[in-house]
């Protein structure tokens, strides 16, 4: 869509979203109070997102936006097949909900998927379509998370090692299995986020006289540094340098060979994660689990919340606490860079 919406409200712009949308949906949006009477279920749940979700989402990353439809999709295909519609929503539905999603999900799932029908219930409740306000009757049922193998730092070079084997194409087959060697070096040893990862460029690594560093700019466009150990540095200039020699020329780290100025997808590091995980641990996990464990390392080596929060880029000391509760006990372990 060719339209300039800059200069739009929030409620103005999201209609735009679903523009081919029906006619009575936009009529709906006119109305300062949304009488939604008249709607079908599918027609509520666009309305939803125009709405209330549209406005706070827009902006969040493609993978976070991801994330939210699919919630937002596991709902609407719940009432369609196991309710009689969203106007005859019963608690004993919610109670089924509930069940389901404890039972496939892991709790981190659970939560956000709660937090969603939650958001949605509240939102017909303050509207008016339902008398009473079913969003009190969501609450996040208590799921023990599943045993995790940590990573053991002395199994750092077989693991790195494993995201060489992953590259499966004969065609610069050498410059890629460095790329994702260096890869998995970065997710060991520094503890980034996937989506910190895809986007650093070489020209975010600083050399100097008393530490090496990367720079890396982080959730809400926040910049901090993560030291980077002797070995990550080696191979990054390696790969450089390699990449300079292969005629390669793209500024980030994890290059995609099909475009000059990209990075890979994250479904492609999800991948290479996994399988290099798979072949080390037997149990699939996806790039968080590296930085989950690197965090975890810190704490249990007794670096205090403060610095490990500014270390990762958490918003909240909260958050790495939470990291800490799941230590049962100290490990006599090596910091993962010098």
């Amino acid at each position: 869509m060719e339209n300039d919406t800059r200069g739009l409200v929030p409620r103005e712009e999201a209609a735009l979203a679903f523009a081919d949308s029906r006619q009575k949906l936009l009529a709906v949006l006119e109305d300062d109070h949304l009488n939604m009477e008249a709607l079908s279920d599918l027609e509520i749940f666009e309305l939803f997102w125009a709405t209330e979700l549209f406005p706070i989402y827009s902006q969040k990353s493609p993978h976070t936006k991801r994330a939210y439809k699919q919630d937002l999709d596991y709902i609407l295909r719940f009432f369609v097949t196991k309710t009689q519609g969203v106007k005859q929503l019963t608690i004993l539905n919610l109670h089924e909900y509930l069940k389901d999603v404890h039972d496939q999900y892991a709790p981190r799932t659970v939560k956000r998927r709660n937090a969603m029908l939650r958001r949605f219930l509240r939102f017909l409740h303050i509207n008016d379509y339902h008398a009473r306000d079913l969003s009190l009757q969501v609450k996040d049922q208590m799921k023990p998370e599943p045993l995790r193998r940590e990573i053991d730092f002395d199994e750092m070079e077989e693991i790195a090692l494993a995201f060489r084997h992953t590259v499966k194409q004969k065609k610069n087959r050498e410059l890629l299995q460095l790329r994702n060697e260096t890869m998995g070096y970065l997710l060991l040893t520094t503890g980034m986020r996937a989506s910190e990862l895809l986007a650093l460029q070489f020209n975010q690594v600083h050399e100097t006289s008393y530490m090496n560093y990367l720079e890396i700019k982080g959730k809400r466009d926040k910049w901090r540094r993560i030291p980077l150990s002797k070995k990550s540095l080696y191979l990054i200039n390696r790969l450089k340098t390699l990449m300079q020699i292969e005629d390669i020329n793209n500024p980030h780290i994890c290059f995609n060979l099909q475009s000059k100025n990209d990075s890979i997808s994250y479904e492609a590091l999800r991948l290479i994660a996994q399988s290099a995980s798979i072949r080390l641990t037997s149990q699939v996990n996806s790039p968080h689990w590296y930085r989950r464990s690197f965090i975890t390392k810190l704490l249990a080596e007794g670096v205090s919340l403060f610095e490990v929060m500014n270390l990762s880029g958490h918003e909240s000391i909260s958050t790495t606490n939470n990291y800490l509760q799941t230590l049962k006990e100290k490990t006599n372990i090596n910091l993962p860079f010098e």
